[in-house]
């Protein structure tokens, strides 16, 4: 590689080179064409993983697509079968379940905000009891289950910070000596924050 110099015979950096007009023209259309050059590669590449991906899911594609079909026929087929009555108890049929599962979801909600006041009324942690709560399984009267599981999970916190507390004692009270003179910690957390007059 060509080392540029100056006069004084000293190596000239980069940043000095591309001072020079000409020296930056050509280096801004190198740098161009690479970055084109670059695009073009990933763009290809790109395409050819597209491909790949949907060559291999031609199959099932068609199969799905061909299902939908044969379902939509096998549906007009049974309407061109029935009278209007038995059409219309069909329609009806449809509208009462995708009501009653619309019922079903806004109850859920429901629950769910109910669920979540009720843990925010108690001061509980909203995030670590909603992880372990699945509002579809649980009923109106979920206090309880709530305050069980609030429960289990103090227990298992303040169980996890003695433990911890009794394998380092020394080295959270900075003894150096590892006597053990010191009382055990037992730390029992109230999750209910304190009420505020």
């Amino acid at each position: 590689m060509a080392r540029f110099k100056n006069e004084q015979g000293e190596e000239l950096s980069l940043d000095d080179i591309l001072q020079d007009s000409e020296y930056q023209a050509e280096f801004d259309r190198k740098i161009q064409k690479a970055m084109e050059k670059n695009k073009a590669t990933q763009d290809a590449e790109m395409q050819k993983k597209l491909e790949e991906i949907l060559a291999g899911r031609e199959d099932e594609i068609r199969k799905n697509i061909q299902d939908e079909m044969d379902a939509k026929a096998k549906e007009e087929a049974e309407l061109a079968k029935m009278s209007e009555a038995e059409k219309y108890k069909k329609q009806l049929d449809t509208v009462n379940q995708k009501l009653v599962d619309y019922e079903n979801k806004l109850a859920v909600a429901d629950r769910e905000k109910k669920i979540k006041a009720y843990i925010k009324e108690k001061g509980y942690d909203m995030d670590a009891i909603m992880d372990f709560v699945n509002p579809e399984s649980l009923t109106d009267n979920f206090q309880d289950r709530i305050d069980s599981i609030n429960e289990k999970l103090q227990d298992r916190i303040s169980k996890g910070v003695n433990e911890r507390l009794k394998d380092e004692e020394d080295k959270i009270l900075g003894n150096k000596g590892g006597g053990n003179n010191q009382p055990d910690f037992h730390f029992e957390f109230q999750s209910v924050k304190p009420e505020t007059k």
